[in-house]
């Protein structure tokens, strides 16, 4: 039995030595649902048990039942041995994962979760963007909620991220055929969001190029006027 009982102490030391390694190199680690009640869920990992709140399993979101004994990627939120606490997130592995495969000029989908003056918070597959009032038409808006309000399905442009701090900023202004249709007629906007997005990206490469030889024709000119 003292044989038992100190391998088990040394298996349990030697699991938070595990953790607290990985959660300082901000891992993406496996856990297996134990339990779920309204809080959230208890999960296994690395032969431990730690909690997994309800706000940090999907957005909008609770794990159920169903989810017992399925395993779910995580990150750690707290890690503390003295105190015998581990908290995970399952929506920031995911968010983590998403951010760092996005690129700029990515068309995604997404739910309008809160509307501000300035702009409003779009869910986009569990990550929050930003979709600024300046960047939802080429119009004058002046009240946010009454052209995309909290419920509302869009299409969105990535126009800018900062995958270290998880912040990325979107818009539906570049996905307007014409100036205005996110006022007059947003199915258009969402059903030819894709093919806008195309061409409107042809046009920033078309206009970076045009800058790109207008600086190399300032280079050469500076260049013959000097070798004279």
């Amino acid at each position: 039995m003292l044989f038992r009982s100190s391998r088990r102490r040394l298996l349990f030391a030697e699991a938070w030595e595990t953790v607290a390694t990985l959660h300082a190199d901000d891992a993406v680690i496996q856990g297996e649902v134990a339990a779920v009640n309204r809080g959230g869920a208890m999960m296994l990992v690395e032969g431990l048990r730690a909690f997994l709140p309800g706000s940090h399993f999907l957005a909008g979101q609770n794990p159920t039942e169903e989810f017992v004994g399925k395993k779910l990627d995580l990150k750690f939120l707290d890690v503390d041995k003295e105190a015998n606490r581990l908290v995970v997130s399952h929506r920031k592995a995911i968010v983590d994962a998403q951010i760092n495969n996005l690129a700029v000029g990515a068309v995604l989908k997404g739910v309008v979760t809160a509307v501000k003056p300035y702009g409003a918070f779009v869910d986009v597959g569990g990550m929050r963007g930003l979709l600024h009032i300046s960047q939802i038409s080429c119009d004058h808006i002046s009240n946010v909620d009454a052209v995309i309000p909290v419920g509302t399905a869009i299409k969105c442009m990535v126009i800018s991220q900062d995958k270290g701090k998880g912040r990325v900023a979107l818009s539906t202004k570049t996905l307007e055929a014409d100036p205005g249709d996110m006022i007059k007629n947003q199915a258009k906007v969402y059903e030819f969001a894709e093919q806008t997005a195309g061409k409107y990206q042809e046009r920033i490469d078309a206009e970076k190029r045009a800058r790109e030889e207008a600086a190399q024709d300032v280079i050469f000119g500076l260049e013959s006027v000097f070798s004279e």
